[in-house]
């Protein structure tokens, strides 16, 4: 909080940044609240606190699968008492100075993107408007150990490297789930920041090969689209790990990051002297995902057979097998039979998207209303449709943001003491919001409707 009221008294421009982005992707300067006149953008707002405090205790709550009611009568008490303590000395408190060179330097060229690379990393693990993206990264850490054992230990700070740089680019555990690197060009828009910050918003892992080479820079060919060739500054990269590279025969795995009017390589860098069969293979696995074959397969297969609907209810798990091979001509190998837990006492239903692929829910199936659900149940759907818009383990984000789109979840509510009906629009009206938040996606970047 004490960082919060930092940023805004300083005219640092993240938190207006935040609102900025709010405004415009929800039509409101905050969520949940009703804000009027009174409520200043650039300047402290009891509102401002009372939303970072919900988001503060509700980080602490996400394992525990709590959803903390942002209009709680205790979470509005501290939040005015903040606000008059820090009311009193707002207009006396120092800026930090500091704190601003740092976010605005005056390199130029590569030593401006050693520059960049530092603030992003404060911003993306050490900022507070980013307080659970260093959580992520132990929680990855903790997972890779975990599978690699102890014949990786040699290789762990390589490994935990990786991970870290990677999800400076990539992580998106943060306020409207966006990229820090994405973030960082937002906020260089609005606060009269470095001009090559605004560009270095995109970023690009793959195999590469190099294909030409000058004083200034390496060139690059993406493997992965063969047509796309990258010009990247030479002192980005750690020479002495590629000194033995040669042009036209030299593969390189890494990740670039667009920066200025060229890119710069980042994270883990691994040089193999050919394109050998073993890369090759890697290679088109990574088309595979990048470009969502498999799962686009399905989703073609899926909407031909139920004419054009991305939803399909079964009453038993025979139907659904009977989907499967009939409608859908797929064959249903050995390693392909259905677990015997999934069964269908409250029905199933088969959701697909072109992204994801298909997905099988086999619970919470009375929530979702549709003349083709035989089990619909306003009564449980009350209580528990609420899943679908805040619990990525219950469904993919595209196929809630569909579910919600299309007017299926019509009885999610959050608990809330003024009520049923107020918990549900309440709901209603700041679902956008919450599932960005809960899922960590957006529609920008993961629905595509």
């Amino acid at each position: 909080m004490t960082a919060w009221f930092e940023d805004v008294i300083s005219q640092i421009g993240i938190w207006t940044t935040f609102t900025a982005e709010c405004k415009k992707r929800y039509g409101n300067w905050l969520p949940f609240y009703p804000l009027n006149e009174e409520y200043y953008p650039d300047e402290i707002n009891p509102e401002d606190i009372q939303f970072l405090l919900w988001h503060h205790i509700q980080t602490c709550c996400r394992g525990e699968g709590r959803v903390i009611n942002p209009e709680n009568p205790a979470i509005t008490i501290i939040a005015n008492e903040i606000y008059c303590l820090l009311d009193k000395i707002y207009e006396t408190a120092p800026e930090n100075e500091r704190l601003w060179q740092f976010m605005h330097p005056k390199e130029k060229r590569i030593e401006g993107f050693d520059k960049h690379r530092l603030v992003l990393q404060w911003f993306h693990y050490d900022s507070y408007f980013n307080i659970e993206n260093e959580e992520q990264y132990w929680d990855e850490v903790e997972d890779l150990d975990e599978s690699l054992g102890e014949d990786w230990q040699d290789k762990q700070e390589m490994i935990r490297y990786s991970i870290y740089t990677s999800l400076m680019l990539k992580g998106r555990r943060d306020l409207l789930s966006l990229p820090s690197c994405e973030w960082l060009a937002l906020w260089a828009e609005r606060n009269d920041g470095p001009q090559d910050w605004r560009t270095a918003k995109e970023s690009l892992e793959s195999y590469f090969l190099l294909t030409e080479e000058d004083s200034e820079f390496l060139y690059l060919q993406d493997l992965c689209a063969k047509t796309n060739v990258y010009k990247v500054f030479k002192e980005s990269f750690d020479l002495k790990k590629i000194k033995k590279r040669q042009v036209g025969k030299s593969t390189i795995y890494c990740t670039l990051l667009h920066y200025g009017n060229a890119w710069c390589q980042m994270g883990i860098l691994v040089m193999s002297p050919s394109l050998d069969d073993d890369i090759k293979s890697s290679i088109e696995d990574m088309c595979k995902e990048k470009e969502h074959l498999n799962e686009k397969a399905v989703y073609k297969d899926f909407m031909k057979a139920t004419g054009g609907k991305p939803f399909h209810f079964c009453k038993s798990r025979q139907e659904m097998i009977d989907f499967f091979t009939h409608d859908l001509k797929y064959n249903m190998t050995k390693d392909a039979e259905l677990p015997p837990t999934m069964k269908a006492d409250h029905g199933m239903v088969l959701m697909v998207s072109s992204r994801n692929g298909l997905c099988v829910q086999t619970r919470l199936c009375e929530c979702i209303k549709s003349p083709d659900n035989a089990f619909y149940d306003a009564k449980v759907a009350a209580q528990k449709a609420i899943s679908f818009l805040l619990n990525p383990d219950v469904i993919p984000y595209d196929l809630s943001c569909m579910l919600q789109d299309k007017g299926m979840l019509p009885d999610a509510a959050l608990n809330s003491l003024k009520g049923e009906a107020y918990g549900r629009k309440f709901l209603q009206q700041n679902a956008h919001f919450l599932t960005d938040y809960f899922f960590h996606r957006c529609r920008e970047k993961d629905y595509n409707d």
